[in-house]
């Protein structure tokens, strides 16, 4: 493979566009972060042709889900539109592919480990900037007036004020803050194989443990405590005698029962983690989604991933005057999408993928099956409340831990 194609800095070009496409949008504008996209899909094409791989290294179960949103505009209401929108998914399927080719598993989390450090400094950087400036700034190209919702701001200018939400480079103070604990998990677990990066990772905890505290997401502090409990579970797990298994089973016992717990103290809960009991009005959005879901439930109406503006079929529901272009829930927003079997198809290649993935971090926490397995839980718990596991870095997340099982499996056959 020619040098250029595995080159850092190419890869981490690509990677901040795949994580942080929205500060390419606001500060260069959609056409050039087409055309940017666009390049970095000539640079995965080049990658997969140069490697000779073949569509039967991704896990039957993704292939069968991603075709069934292929075949899905045949019997879409907005098959134009849905015919559209697999483009960016399938871009960003291939841009997935050719990272985890183009380097190994452990060198493309350093990187995306590097990606994220600039990306997240420079969202500090950015926000006291803009709060020294004293207002509002907005996207590029944003007819800003008297009435311009404050929400569609770039960044609001309120870094110095305290307990505030910034909102960064990514221009939203959520996904900001699950891009700090994708930082954060990367450098906990490069220090735990203590792989002579100590000093980086210690500043990447602490920028990390920042930018969660002063985003303030409660689905980001869910993620923390689900990811909190994994861990310890499988710690228990790893342990061998009657009385640690006995304490495994009790724990899996007390989650159980906290979680139901949660659902029947729902409003004191949410009340803890300094949500309103809809979750910001995401209730509404579910009830208009589950609306449209009930006109066509078994296949759906069509695969778009992100919910496109231009189509008025999805003028489903506004808030404060700003259109929503997505239902907050993975699982609703499939079903609306891709019918109960795209649904049904979706949960089963993740529980198939966490499954592998697992069974190594149960092995070996040191295994670099670590960070995907550990990265895959945190976007399953993110489903809950957003939909960002079928686009840009969560869909490539989702095609690099295929691609991880994928090699799991090949390596545990070649030494029968």
């Amino acid at each position: 493979m020619p040098a250029i194609l595995g080159s850092k800095t190419v890869m981490v070009m690509i990677l901040t566009v795949l994580f942080a496409g929205d500060l390419v949008r606001y500060s260069l504008s959609v056409p050039v972060w087409a055309v940017i996209v666009l390049a970095g899909t000539a640079w995965a094409i080049a990658v997969l042709w140069t490697n000779h791989v073949s569509w039967r290294q991704l896990p039957v179960p993704l292939v069968a889900v991603l075709a069934w949103w292929v075949v899905s505009p045949l019997w879409s209401p907005y098959a134009a539109s849905s015919a559209l929108m697999l483009i960016p998914a399938i871009i960003t399927v291939l841009i997935g592919w050719a990272l985890v080719t183009a380097a190994p598993i452990d060198e493309l989390v350093r990187r995306i480990a590097l990606t994220l450090r600039m990306v997240l400094a420079g969202s500090v950087v950015f926000e006291i900037a803009v709060a020294l400036y004293g207002h509002p700034v907005y996207p590029v190209g944003t007819d800003v007036t008297a009435s311009t919702p404050i929400e569609v701001a770039w960044s609001r200018a309120l870094f110095f004020t305290p307990g505030a939400r910034i909102q960064g480079l990514v221009g939203n103070a959520n996904i900001l803050g699950m891009l700090a604990l994708v930082l954060g998990i990367i450098a906990v677990w490069r220090l735990y194989v203590a792989r002579n990066w100590r000093n980086v990772s210690a500043i990447d905890i602490a920028l990390s443990i920042a930018l969660v505290s002063r985003t303030n997401s409660a689905t980001v502090t869910v993620a923390i405590l689900g990811i909190g409990v994994v861990v310890a579970i499988t710690a228990l797990a790893r342990q061998s005698g009657l009385w640690w298994r006995i304490g495994t089973w009790g724990s899996v016992l007390v989650v159980l029962s906290g979680m139901a717990l949660t659902v029947a103290r729902w409003s004191d809960v949410s009340a803890l983690l300094g949500k309103s009991p809809d979750l910001t009005h995401r209730f509404d959005i579910w009830a208009a989604v589950v609306t449209r879901i009930a006109d066509q439930p078994v296949i759906g109406h069509g695969f778009v991933g992100w919910w496109p503006s231009w189509d008025p079929w999805f003028e489903i529901h506004s808030i404060d005057g700003v259109p929503m272009l997505e239902a907050h829930n993975v699982w609703l927003d499939l079903t609306m999408q891709t019918g109960i079997i795209g649904t049904i198809g979706f949960a089963i290649t993740l529980g198939y993928l966490l499954w592998f993935l697992g069974r190594e971090f149960y092995r070996s926490p040191r295994s670099d099956a670590t960070v995907p397995f550990v990265l895959l839980v945190a976007l399953t718990i993110q489903s809950l409340t957003e939909s960002r596991i079928l686009i840009e870095w969560g869909l490539a997340v989702v095609v690099i831990c295929a691609l991880e099982v994928t090699r799991i499996r090949t390596r545990s056959i070649s030494r029968r």
